[in-house]
């Protein structure tokens, strides 16, 4: 989920805000440069995968398939 938790108060509501397309796309950027660090990298078809679910054409069951399927395949 794409939400982040910034408060609780105290009649326990949660104040929640939306990440930006540029925070997520930061993000993917920065696993991928972690993974290279260990000496793993994503194949093209991972890639796609992700940036797909960070673009929001896909929904994350969808996601989540497909990703466990690329992973069987592996």
């Amino acid at each position: 989920m794409n939400i982040h938790v910034v408060s609780r108060s105290e009649k326990r509501m949660l104040t929640v805000r939306r990440y930006s397309h540029k925070r997520k796309m930061s993000a993917l950027y920065n696993a991928k440069a972690s993974l290279a660090i260990e000496g793993l990298y994503l194949s093209n078809q991972e890639e796609q995968l992700l940036l797909k679910r960070v673009n929001r054409e896909i929904r994350n069951t969808e996601f989540l398939a497909k990703a466990i399927e690329i992973a069987k395949h592996v």
